[in-house]
């Protein structure tokens, strides 16, 4: 790993997946909601908002009663004036966040540069992901396999992520994920313009885009047995 600190004090991936997990990210869902989230993911990867009939069917095509899976959802959503889905666990049609992930043609957003590395899996989809340095503007440009990062341009880029300590940092709320852990996660061209941004603040660790790719695969290991 590259890390802002010297390598002896990084924390490894798997220590930031366990710190990620026992502070909610995610939390255990259980079977039923597990099921309920990879269908809602792939529903809203199609590219338009989730309406509460398409729910409704969605969750009676998997036995669970609809007012069970609307109050799991609305834990967990975005939402629009008209009530429908827009977001889901980082992936959304809200056009104000800045990660662009593109399936098959379709032009969806992210909610930090990391959720465009573990959604592919959860999507069952090849992903384009084009995202800008919050510092030089420079464009990372990625395709992101279910399976792997398959190239990134360039290839020098990096991504941060909040080292979350769960005795310390809020993630029990949508809002509060956004603040604490979205806002801190970005892909860089390299680790030095990385460390010039993260220069000052503190639990950010610096990965390669395999590195993080790689961190998602242990963090959501759960939830991926139910995306095959």
């Amino acid at each position: 790993m590259t890390a802002i600190e010297s390598k002896s004090e990084s924390p490894s991936i798997e220590e930031i997946a366990k710190n990620l997990n026992d502070a909610g990210i995610p939390p255990d869902f259980g079977d039923d909601n597990s099921r309920l989230l990879i269908k809602m993911w792939r529903t809203l990867g199609q590219g338009q908002p989730v309406t509460q009939q398409m729910t409704a069917q969605i969750a009676e095509g998997l036995g669970i009663p609809f007012e069970r899976a609307d109050e799991f959802l609305r834990q967990i959503t975005e939402r629009d004036s008209n009530d429908n889905i827009i977001g889901l666990v980082g992936l959304s049609l809200n056009q104000e966040w800045a990660h662009r992930l593109i399936v098959n043609g379709r032009p969806l957003r992210t909610w930090c540069a990391w959720d465009t590395l573990f959604l592919p899996a959860m999507l069952g989809e090849t992903v384009v992901v084009e995202s800008e340095s919050p510092l030089s503007g420079t464009l990372v440009r990625l395709t992101v396999t279910p399976n792997e990062v398959e190239n990134s341009t360039p290839e020098t880029a990096v991504v941060s992520v909040a080292t979350i300590d769960p005795k310390v940092h809020d993630v029990s709320s949508v809002e509060a994920i956004w603040s604490n852990f979205c806002h801190q996660v970005y892909f860089f061209p390299s680790v030095e313009e990385a460390q010039e941004w993260a220069r000052g603040k503190s639990n950010i660790a610096i990965l390669t885009v395999q590195e993080g790719y790689e961190l998602g695969k242990l963090a959501f290991s759960n939830l991926r047995r139910f995306a095959q």
